[in-house]
């Protein structure tokens, strides 16, 4: 069988372990977090980037909060191939890394974000997955 074990470095890496092995270890009464992916596009109408810079800031301030808080790893705006080494940026989304117990739990905190309630990411596209990053290798 096999098993993940977190280290103090946050990172995943596999035990081995016996069926019987894994039976009698005890478990922790926290639930367990996981981290995933949130690729959340914008809408493409006219007004979808009056509506992203309308309510910017109290986004960029929950943001901060919940990066404070360890909810999210690490996130920002994602921009169009053709603008990004120019002086006017064109945002297209916003993708993130998120840790939390799950995909429901991703999809709630999504939810509660200004930009979704004002129409800024496109609810049709906006995509959570299970994300893993192995640790880097022992130097």
């Amino acid at each position: 069988m096999f098993a993940l074990r977190i280290n103090s470095r946050r990172c995943i890496s596999p035990l081995k372990h016996t069926t019987s092995q894994l039976s009698t270890r005890t478990m922790s009464t926290a639930p367990a977090k996981h981290q995933f992916i949130v690729w959340a596009p914008d809408y493409t109408d006219p007004e979808a980037f009056d509506r992203r810079l309308a309510v910017r800031a109290a986004h960029l301030q929950n943001a901060f909060e919940l990066i404070k808080n360890g909810v999210i790893k690490t996130g920002g705006a994602m921009m169009s191939p053709d603008t990004y080494l120019t002086e006017n940026k064109k945002f297209v989304g916003s993708a993130m890394i998120v840790e939390a117990e799950s995909i429901e739990a991703v999809r709630k905190q999504v939810e509660s974000d200004i930009y979704w309630s004002s129409n800024v990411w496109d609810k049709e596209k906006l995509t959570i997955l299970p994300f893993f990053a192995p640790p880097p290798p022992k130097a």
